[in-house]
């Protein structure tokens, strides 16, 4: 009798970079795996094309965050013409499942004179490592699903990948505790995950709103919040503008940290723990040489396995 023949690989589509990554760990070579978005721009404002509706079309799982994260997915998804990937679907693999959601707005003062707000809560959870096991659990039981013959496989390195964060999540946890408590300025509201979960406190945000960009006079009071508070940070993405991170930062005799809030927004970060491996490298290489008291005792040196290493001023954010 001839040998049986290999199952083909389950197809997968990710919104982002994040969740690509994670699928392909937990897949392996049992999974074909490709996100529609690149890493360095918005989650918000991701431009889809024709070739991507095409890849959707031939998919067995779409995996994306759920919520109103990205506006943009279900038109792609009706464009498909997939019934597989259809809300409620065995395709469709929403990933905030099971997400503890931060910041959920009261629904009786929602407008859009409050900008790009998002109106279950914030969702940018996969910026918290151990909210990327849950990721990762949500995304293994769609594997298992689609493809029973190789669950044990997938079931193993899910909790691999388990394990792996869990461990990165203390160490770096560790690595910032001299730094519990300080304050700092992001521009985007993307980072309430991240800093909760390394121990940050955010004083407020260089947009005045969510997707607005800022004037003189806002800019002029997240000086003075910062000068008040003693914060010299400034957080910003790569999809936003560093030179007005910059100026405020400089202000204040700090310094404006670029950081990754996606796998390949910067080259270094191929991988989803090296996003957080490189974010808090940075973060503390900037603490230190902005002159930030540490509250603790001081931290052990820096991993060798990286690259170099609310209440908002403002309205409130998403």
């Amino acid at each position: 009798m001839a040998p049986c023949a290999a199952l083909a690989q389950v197809r997968v589509v990710t919104t982002t970079p994040n969740y690509e990554d994670l699928t392909r760990q937990i897949g392996g070579e049992h999974v074909s795996v490709e996100s529609v978005m690149r890493g360095p721009e918005s989650v918000h404002n991701v431009v889809h094309t024709p070739s991507h509706m095409m890849k959707l079309k031939k998919a067995d799982l779409w995996v994306h965050s759920g919520l109103d994260a990205e506006l943009w997915a279900p038109l792609l998804v009706k464009g498909a013409r997939n019934p597989r990937l259809l809300p409620g679907q065995p395709g469709d693999v929403d990933v905030s499942r099971g997400i503890a959601l931060k910041e959920v707005p009261s629904r009786g003062g929602l407008t859009r004179a409050l900008g790009d707000i998002h109106i279950y809560g914030n969702v940018h959870f996969a910026l918290d490592p151990l909210n990327g096991i849950v990721i990762a659990r949500t995304i293994t039981e769609a594997l298992k699903r689609a493809d029973p013959a190789h669950a044990e496989e997938f079931e193993s390195r899910c909790q691999d990948i388990t394990h792996r964060l869990r461990q990165l999540t203390e160490r770096l946890v560790e690595r910032m505790r001299p730094y519990r408590g300080t304050p700092v300025v992001t521009y985007h509201r993307s980072w309430p995950y991240f800093l909760d979960r390394f121990g940050l406190r955010s004083i407020g945000e260089i947009e005045p709103k969510p997707g607005i960009a800022p004037g003189p006079r806002h800019l002029s009071d997240c000086i003075e919040s910062m000068k008040s508070q003693g914060a010299r940070i400034v957080i910003v993405e790569t999809f936003n503008r560093k030179k007005d991170a910059d100026f405020v930062a400089e202000r204040v005799g700090g310094r404006a940290v670029l950081l990754a809030h996606e796998v390949h927004a910067l080259p270094e970060i191929d991988t989803y723990e090296k996003l957080f491996e490189y974010n808090v490298e940075m973060l503390f290489a900037a603490l230190q040489e902005t002159g930030v008291p540490a509250q603790g005792t001081a931290a052990s040196p820096a991993p060798t396995t990286t690259s170099p290493p609310q209440t908002a001023v403002g309205e409130s954010k998403d």
